[in-house]
């Protein structure tokens, strides 16, 4: 049994080795394997390069730290902060609230009722903690799509 695990394992290293050295003859293996149909859409998706490939992790980071949502994101973060480090956590669910008022966009309404619900738990205040989210529960289930 072990005699065939190495067998196979050299098997796939030169299958993987040959790939690597010359990835044109994979590719004309490929094609040649493929039904007819489908060579057309191989040899089509090939010539795309990585114009058609999706987005790495990297990428999708760095769309995402460029986004209007992040950044505004991440300026109530340092805005919160500021806050706490001035002494003024108390003020910190009013700039969230505010910020409710000023927009419409559900990832940031999301994220500010989250926060106001975060530091109104702080001081012991639960009630108003649970009032928070099921606001922001009841404002994501009307934008749910009906099925």
């Amino acid at each position: 049994m072990s005699r065939l695990i190495l067998v196979l394992a050299g098997c796939a290293a030169i299958a993987i080795a040959a790939v690597v050295a010359h990835p044109s003859a994979a590719l004309a293996a490929t094609t040649a394997s493929t039904p007819t149909g489908s060579t057309a859409q191989m040899t089509n998706d090939s010539a795309q390069g990585r114009a058609g490939h999706r987005k790495g992790r990297g990428e999708r980071l760095v769309a995402l730290k460029n986004s209007p949502v992040f950044q505004t994101m991440r300026n109530l973060r340092e805005l919160e902060r500021l806050y706490l480090i001035g002494g003024r956590a108390q003020d910190v669910p009013a700039l969230y609230r505010e910020v409710l008022t000023k927009t419409d966009n559900p990832a940031v309404r999301h994220f500010a009722y989250n926060r106001i619900a975060r530091n109104e738990l702080k001081p012991g205040d639960v009630g108003q903690a649970i009032a928070a989210l099921r606001q922001g529960l009841d404002e994501s289930l009307q934008r749910l799509p009906p099925q």
